[in-house]
């Protein structure tokens, strides 16, 4: 009979050795969830930055062959404007995403 109760604690330490792992492996897996989540959402940030700088480097080397060509500022500043339109617009695209 003793035999049988030392079993059974045995198997009982066992299981409470087992539960214990487990949690502790959850508590790790939704850390990793969290940082990972993180992670995406510095990436998305980032690739919006690069986007936005592209454009703006687009505009700026746009503006520079307008000037190159020799048309009037004001004509420029026009087509300059157009691109920020245009800039704009596809920033409110990309913050509805």
């Amino acid at each position: 009979m003793a035999n049988t109760s030392q079993l059974v604690d045995s198997i009982a330490d066992r299981l409470q050795t087992v539960v214990e792992q487990m949690m502790k492996l959850e508590q790790e897996n939704q850390s990793l969830h969290e940082r990972l989540e993180h992670a995406r959402q510095e990436l998305a940030q980032k690739k919006g930055n690069v986007r936005e700088l592209k454009m703006k480097l687009e505009a700026s080397q746009t503006a520079k062959s307008i000037r190159g060509v020799g048309q009037s500022s004001a004509k420029a500043k026009t087509q300059i404007d157009k691109l920020i339109g245009e800039i704009d617009a596809c920033l409110e695209v990309i913050s509805l995403s």
